[in-house]
């Protein structure tokens, strides 16, 4: 399934804690975790005959390239309201219930090309607009719920030629969807005023920059209230392990995001997947086999009224 590179050629190395690759490729932990946990709860409760709700089980394909797998994912095909998420790498006690939405911006900035040595009056830097543009943007943590990125330029042929065009990509992110407006609005104002800053005559003619400005929902957001009847089944199971559950936010986006944007609440837990994108990536085996007694608790324990729906 779903994994990042470097990933040919995996070579797990089994530890007394740990299982970790042998130091020249990812682990695939992420998300491999969380599809051994779905099948082992699944094998378990039907080996032992366990009682529990209906169970849709659920594997994504591209996770990693924007969620795609989740987006395109046949939704009249599932009938659950409710779910659990296995993408988590933090303490198997931190599960997370919030995580903000993302909007992607693509900017496409116009100036006008001229020789840089022989009539450089007769050109406009897109550059330079798109410089004076960045420089003014509020970018990295913007507050509590919100961050904003430029993570992409492209512009310019030669270094003799003012560059007439430029390219660049961005996001932000937001818990609050009103705050997430606000920054995209800061951001398109900022190359905004830098494009009317400039305007120059060339040829008997007045010449200034243009813009276009693409703004794209790469995922919604998530956030599990309080009152989640997944919740509070994971909490009790929490404690007969002795664990605590502890609600989380997280600052990047799941297949949790596209669910919940279809009606699905799901809570995402912890795997034992730690160092994630990384060769030093390893699976806390405590943890790992902790969530799949988690996830058999939770499922052993929807009964009732809630059982009658997924």
């Amino acid at each position: 399934m779903d994994t990042v590179g470097p990933a040919d050629n995996v070579r797990p190395q089994v530890h007394k804690d740990r299982i970790t690759s042998d130091g020249t490729t990812i682990l695939g932990a992420d998300c491999k975790a969380g599809i051994a946990i779905i099948v082992e709860v699944i094998k378990t409760l039907e080996e032992n005959k366990i009682p529990h709700p209906p169970i849709e089980a659920v594997f994504t394909i591209s996770e990693e390239m924007a969620l795609m797998g989740a987006k395109f994912l046949d939704y009249t095909k599932l009938r659950s309201k409710y779910g659990l998420i296995f993408d988590n790498e933090q303490p198997l006690e931190n599960v997370i219930t919030s995580s903000p939405a993302a909007d992607k911006m693509d900017i496409k900035v116009y100036g006008a090309a001229a020789h840089s040595g022989v009539n450089p009056e007769k050109g406009i830097s897109a550059i330079q607009v798109v410089s004076e543009a960045i420089s003014a943007m509020k970018l990295g943590r913007i507050d509590a719920q919100t961050t904003a990125n430029i993570g992409f330029i492209s512009g310019g042929n030669a270094i003799n030629i003012i560059p007439a065009s430029v390219e660049l990509s961005g996001e932000a992110r937001s818990h609050d969807l009103a705050r997430l407006k606000k920054q995209t609005r800061h951001m398109e104002d900022c190359v905004k005023k830098a494009v009317k800053r400039i305007r120059i005559r060339a040829d008997g003619r007045i010449v200034t920059p243009r813009y276009e400005f693409l703004l794209e929902r790469k995922f919604p957001n998530l956030l599990i209230e309080k009152t989640n009847p997944v919740l509070a089944l994971i909490a009790l199971s929490m404690r007969e392990q002795g664990l605590k559950m502890k609600p989380s936010a997280s600052g990047g986006g799941t297949d949790a995001n596209i669910l919940y944007g279809h009606g699905i609440k799901a809570p995402i837990l912890s795997t034992g997947m730690r160092d994630v994108h990384t060769t030093r990536e390893y699976l806390d085996l405590k943890d790992f086999f902790g969530c799949a007694r988690l996830t058999l608790g939770i499922l052993a324990k929807w009964t009732g009224e809630e059982g009658d729906s997924n």
